[in-house]
């Protein structure tokens, strides 16, 4: 009898002992795993013009660089970058006047987001700005949007804007939105149902480059800091240093789903 006491009582502070010492090591694990996938992550694109240019693995959350991806085209100009989750799609501005006066431009590249390795090219497209959506590519150029699916066929296009050269696109919730360079340039909205142009908010930012949306905040890049406004209420919420040095012309989030 008293060795049955014995035995049920040592069990007991066996089980005590070790329930209470495997809670800390569980809620640490789960504590450091929930913060690591909160971090807010950006890819980043540095123009060849200034700084260290490449295309940045950037966590804003503890500000460092995580990657620097190398640029197909050193001599290029880059300016548009969208990601799909498997792949990064890089555009840019440049175009060369041959001899015989065929105007060529910057291809879009298709890039392993890895290693920054081309995996495939959609030739002769100039642009400012790339959204990803619905499996399919939207860039900007000349004032209009052009929808395209990943091997280059043409689907649709919005109506030109006169004089207004789109520097950056986002899709959002299946609306598409850009920003142009303006006085204080303003980020529009296209309505889908008319097709008309339509005014959201005035950023009071000149020379605008980028565009993005995530947690229903507009994000913009001015003087390399990320500038947020509320999405419902138009507020401008926070500034942001990015601690990388160059003219940045595109951010995309890094988790995908977030546009």
């Amino acid at each position: 009898m008293k060795t049955s006491k014995f035995i049920l009582a040592l069990a007991f502070i066996l089980i005590t002992f070790f329930s209470c010492n495997n809670e800390p090591l569980d809620f640490t694990l789960e504590q450091n795993s929930t913060s690591e996938n909160n971090d807010i992550k950006w890819w980043i694109l540095v123009h060849p013009s200034y700084g260290n240019s490449g295309i940045y693995l950037y966590n804003e959350t503890e500000s460092i660089i995580e990657n620097i991806l190398p640029l197909p085209d050193p001599n290029g100009s880059p300016h548009a970058l969208g990601f799909d989750g498997s792949s990064l799609w890089l555009g840019g501005a440049r175009s060369i006047d041959t001899n015989d006066g065929i105007v060529t431009h910057n291809p879009i590249y298709e890039l392993n987001p890895d290693n920054g390795e081309v995996i495939s090219t959609i030739d002769n497209i100039r642009t400012q700005g790339i959204a990803i959506s619905d499996n399919h590519i939207y860039y900007s150029t000349y004032g209009q949007i052009v929808k395209i699916t990943k091997d280059g066929t043409f689907v649709s296009s919005s109506l030109p804007v006169e004089n207004t050269p789109i520097s950056d696109i986002a899709i959002y919730n299946s609306k598409k939105y850009y920003v142009y360079n303006g006085q204080t340039d303003p980020i529009m909205s296209i309505n889908e149902t008319t097709g008309q142009d339509e005014f959201i908010l005035e950023t009071d930012i000149p020379n605008l480059y980028t565009l993005s949306i995530r947690d229903d905040n507009f994000i913009v890049v001015s003087n390399n800091h990320f500038r947020r406004f509320d999405l419902n209420t138009k507020e401008h919420i926070s500034d942001n240093k990015i601690e990388i040095d160059g003219w940045i012309t595109a951010i995309v989030p890094y988790d995908s789903d977030s546009e």
